[in-house]
């Protein structure tokens, strides 16, 4: 159900509150002093080959100063930037480097302008910046669904966001519309009901948040009080079933595969039973049945083990545990807390361990420490609010 050598033992270390706040600020420190106006940040080793200075919210500057910018808010980090100054070279660095990617006419969230615009409208609002979001979150209606990531998942989401930071109610009308298409689109299958996600090529089921189905049921359960009673049935039916269907199960839990057919070993937020967890804990539809899915996912994500990637959110330790966080607020069940924290303490050596290798941190949001940082903040609270998804 999952593969070893992708994992690490867990050595049982006490929570320490003070031990996550040092680190916190050591990550937020580190990435303050290597920024560059100009260049933004050096790529890191394991960042699947992408360049120095990326701009995108994924695993570029728009993502690392979004984390900076929040950890402040939060009163987490403390150290005086001034990157509203550098938004007009990001927007436009982002465009270029956009443009020949593989969905350049998409609004994407996490790759392309839409993220970095949700960035410059947090550190510098203006109602011109509010109507070009407004007009590339309309785009993905009439362009292929895709995901999360690329595609409208993702500017679901952006309308949520805008949303809440604007306060105009002009948000849920496209948001509507892309909700309705999205439901529309779901296939009947032998696991359930599925979507068939072309993306990077060939349509396939894809199940992790990133790029498939439970991130389409992130931005439903995201935009929950703008639906209608049927439309939040629909997708509380949809989510039960699918889960049911699609799982792995096993002496040690439940796992679900990246996708559907393929055989299920990845214990990780993008593919596997986390991801999974943690995006359909938030669904308010209750039942026996899902709920012990969902203690079923994240007892094997506890066997597992931290990820030996590191203590990223993406693929990493960090993300991980935001499934015991998730499962701890919809449950209230201590235990999901106490393991959030124990994962948190490894993901503390092994970010510290990797920055002393390097002698510099990683600076990115899904892929970093940044996202890492905002991890401890939540295992702090005892709060769960996944980075760009739950929040902005």
């Amino acid at each position: 159900m999952f593969e070893p050598k992708r994992h690490v033992a867990l050595t049982p270390e006490p929570w320490d509150e003070a031990a996550a706040r040092s680190e916190i600020e050591a990550i937020v420190d580190d990435a303050i002093a290597r920024f560059d106006p100009e260049k933004f940040w050096p790529a890191h080793p394991s960042d699947d080959g992408a360049p120095d200075g990326s701009e995108d919210l994924y695993f570029g500057a728009a993502g690392a100063i979004w984390a900076i910018d929040y950890l402040r808010r939060q009163g987490m980090a403390s150290g005086a930037t001034d990157f509203a100054s550098v938004v007009p070279h990001l927007i436009a660095e982002n465009a270029e480097s956009f443009a020949g990617g593989p969905y350049p006419q998409h609004g994407s969230l996490l790759f392309g302008d839409i993220g970095v615009k949700l960035v410059a409208m947090r550190l510098a609002p203006s109602a011109a910046l509010a109507d070009e979001l407004y007009e590339r979150v309309a785009v993905n209606l009439e362009l292929p669904i895709l995901e999360l990531m690329w595609g409208m998942p993702g500017t679901m989401l952006a309308c949520v966001h805008m949303a809440a930071m604007t306060g105009e109610a002009r948000w849920r009308e496209p948001y509507r519309a892309q909700a309705e298409r999205l439901l529309g689109d779901l296939t009947e299958t032998a696991e359930g009901p599925l979507w068939d996600i072309a993306v990077y090529g060939e349509a396939k089921r894809w199940l992790g948040p990133v790029h498939g189905f439970a991130g389409h049921m992130i931005a439903l359960i995201r935009g929950w009080d703008w639906l209608d009673a049927a439309q939040q049935q629909r997708i509380g039916d949809v989510a039960q079933r699918a889960l049911a269907g699609t799982a792995v199960r096993g002496e040690l839990g439940a796992n679900w595969p990246a996708i559907v057919g393929v055989r299920a070993n990845l214990v990780q937020y993008c593919h596997g039973a986390p991801g999974m967890v943690a995006a359909l804990a938030d669904l308010p539809q209750r039942s026996p049945e899902f709920d012990g899915l969902l203690r079923a996912g994240a007892e094997l994500t506890w066997h597992a083990g931290p990820l030996a990637k590191g203590s990223n959110l993406c693929h990493g330790t960090g993300g991980n545990g935001y499934a015991f966080l998730k499962l701890h607020r919809r449950l209230g069940e201590s235990i999901w807390l106490e393991r959030a924290r124990s994962f948190a303490m490894a993901a503390i050596r092994q970010c510290q361990e990797t920055r002393k290798q390097l002698r510099r941190g990683r600076y990115a949001l899904w892929t970093g420490d940044l996202g890492f940082a905002v991890y401890l903040m939540d295992c702090i609270r005892a709060e769960p609010k996944f980075p760009t998804v739950d929040v902005f």
